[in-house]
């Protein structure tokens, strides 16, 4: 039996190239998954920002209106831009899910993001509904005061 060295030294550097494939391979995926989880906690971070500004600056809006006297003036319009933050919040948790999931999408995965999404699309629906009521009323009110 002949051994063929220039065959098992190709055989060789195959093997390193799809070694060298392979790890490449794997350490770009997990860049990705690092940076998906980078970009979800700070897409939450901003959303939880958003939540926390927006809860601060009503509050302070509804003590001072409470200490002149208007707190029920200011329920409506406290209510809308409360309503308002709180819409682009849960857009910005949206954008976080489907930012993890994309990386691993895993039926799983795929099926919790899907339940998540339906359950904010739900919220936001009704949510930007009252939104728009509020819009309404204060217009009215706008325009009851001109009168």
């Amino acid at each position: 039996m002949i051994f063929d060295v220039s065959s098992a030294a190709s055989s060789a550097g195959e093997l390193a190239n799809q070694t060298l494939s392979f790890e490449l391979t794997r350490l770009v995926e997990s860049l990705l998954q690092e940076f998906a989880l980078f970009l979800k906690i700070i897409l939450e971070f901003i959303a939880i920002s958003i939540i926390a500004i927006s809860l601060a600056i009503a509050l302070q809006q509804l003590w001072q209106k409470a200490k002149r006297g208007r707190l029920k003036d200011a329920q409506q319009a406290v209510r809308l831009e409360l309503g308002l933050s709180l819409a682009l919040s849960l857009e910005f948790l949206l954008a976080a899910d489907i930012a993890a999931t994309a990386v691993s999408p895993s039926w799983d995965a795929i099926a919790r993001l899907a339940a998540i999404t339906g359950i904010r699309t739900f919220l936001n629906f009704f949510l930007q509904k009252e939104v728009r009521e509020l819009e309404a009323m204060n217009q009215q009110i706008r325009e009851n005061a001109e009168s």
